[in-house]
């Protein structure tokens, strides 16, 4: 049985002892956790101190549930803590977290020291299966934290900026840059306790259900100066009519909700985050619902922009980082169709920094920009940068788009809807724009692709999206 180890290292803009507070609570662990991991703390004695022991509810691999029991064996705040694995998956695990203070924030060090079980048996699928496993659940932790621990930022003039779909993968990019400014940011949600989790403390969370009471959303918007909208669905592009999931509901008719709140309340400047394509008489009932979007918006009376990205990508994706995550468990990546479609994807954190200016700049006013990367490329080359990035070679298999569709017509109608007709077309879509009149308007960089998925793909990256060595 063979000994491994990982060390995962980060800075952190914040002073040692709230760094130190932070992960010294074992709530918190679940906020850095993946969802996927299904973590639950079942112990009520969460005092940290050495010797205290805590038991969880854990998912560590696919329809693996298991029970993992801790022991703190060393606490010396604010520059250290052990905890090792009493019991739980691993023949061995004793994770060190160190901290040192760095000027004005904090190093963070993970050592983990570990073993698998089933002896020799457990050290083939170690590197193929556990360590993968491993680095998903540290890069996800390393961006987590990056989220929930920003470097403060004072700002006398801040503004309060409501976002609508700060939860999601779009919206919390906005989140993210709103607050790095110093904005006094809200997160409006339907489910403002699971929410809570996810979002940095600074922020502020307004229950808010978009096609609910009107009443809800004009108290949810009380006080505030702007409004960024950025709604999706869960399982996104996979709409489910019976859950309510769907474009026509929820960028359509949730937008025209907001929409007439935000001229009710007197909010000042409103951003809506569109589509590329997004037309009257589109092909695609998804570009004509955002088109209906669009045409609320600029009806409200309230000063807004509107952005048209193309395809986002980034750490918190559930396009480019699904078809990354095959080449951890697959010898092949799969694609749904040739892969030859022309797209200019553009990185989340030039869709927040842009959503972000508009919400000030006068440049921006009752304007309509189309946002893509400095790039374009096919699906297949995007694909095979994404892995040449992240250190994995793995061939790229391309699928019939007419099979895939026959064969979403029977998934569709399986528990959780993980393919459908619409959503291969959706996925198998171009999306490129001209970006000339952005450009004009708003001077900016665009972040070119290595470079976006270097800042958390890349072997050896450092900063706030390190890798695990």
């Amino acid at each position: 049985m063979s000994v491994h180890r990982l060390h995962s290292q980060l800075r952190i803009e914040r002073p040692i002892d709230e760094v130190f507070a932070f992960f010294e609570r074992p709530e918190n662990l679940d906020r850095i956790t993946p969802p996927w991991m299904g973590m639950r703390i079942l112990s009520a004695d969460r005092e940290m101190r050495e010797g205290l022991e805590i038991d969880y509810a854990i998912t560590p691999f696919p329809h693996v549930p298991s029970r993992w029991r801790s022991r703190i064996t060393a606490y010396d705040p604010p520059n250290s803590f052990t905890d090792v694995q009493l019991r739980g998956p691993y023949a061995r695990w004793e994770h060190r977290h160190t901290f040192r203070a760095d000027g004005d924030g904090t190093i963070v060090e993970d050592d983990v020291t570990y073993e698998v079980p089933f002896g020799r048996l457990g050290d083939l699928v170690e590197p193929l299966l556990v360590r993968p496993r491993l680095r998903a659940i540290f890069d996800h932790r390393t961006a987590a934290i990056a989220r929930l621990l920003p470097g403060r930022t004072a700002r006398e003039d801040a503004m309060t900026v409501a976002v609508a779909g700060g939860t999601g993968f779009v919206g919390g990019g906005i989140v993210d840059e709103l607050v790095r400014r110093g904005e006094h940011v809200v997160v409006l949600t339907h489910r403002p306790t699971a929410a809570r989790a996810a979002l940095p403390d600074s922020v502020e969370v307004r229950a808010a259900d978009v096609n609910g009471d009107p009443a809800q959303l004009d108290a949810a918007l009380a006080g505030v100066d702007a409004l960024a909208i950025a709604l999706a669905f869960p399982n996104a592009p996979m709409e489910d009519p019976a859950r309510g999931w769907t474009y026509e509901h929820v960028d359509g008719d949730g937008t025209t909700a907001l929409a007439a709140a935000a001229a009710r309340a007197g909010v000042r400047r409103l951003v809506y985050i569109s589509g590329a394509g997004a037309a009257e008489h589109a092909d695609r009932h998804w570009f004509r619902a955002k088109w209906r979007a669009e045409q609320a918006v600029r009806s409200s009376g309230v000063t807004y922009t509107i952005i048209r990205p193309t395809w986002i990508y980034g750490p918190g994706d559930v396009s480019l980082n699904r078809f990354l995550g095959f080449a951890r468990w697959l010898p092949f990546v799969p694609l749904t169709g040739s892969g030859s479609q022309l797209l200019a994807p553009v990185f989340i954190d030039d869709v927040g920094r842009l959503a972000a200016d508009s919400l000030r700049e006068p440049a921006a006013a009752d304007q309509v920009f189309e946002l893509g990367g400095p790039e374009t490329f096919t699906m297949r080359q995007i694909v095979a940068i994404a892995l040449q990035v992240a250190g994995r070679r793995r061939p790229i298999l391309p699928a019939p788009s007419s099979l895939l569709r026959l064969g979403a017509h029977v998934i569709q109608h399986l528990p959780g809807r993980m393919l459908t007709p619409d959503g291969v077309d959706f996925v198998n879509q171009p999306a490129t724009v001209d970006i000339g009149p952005l450009l004009a308007a708003m001077p900016r960089r665009l972040t070119p692709l290595r470079e976006g998925l270097g800042t958390y793909l890349a072997a050896g990256r450092s900063g706030t999206r390190p890798a695990i060595r």
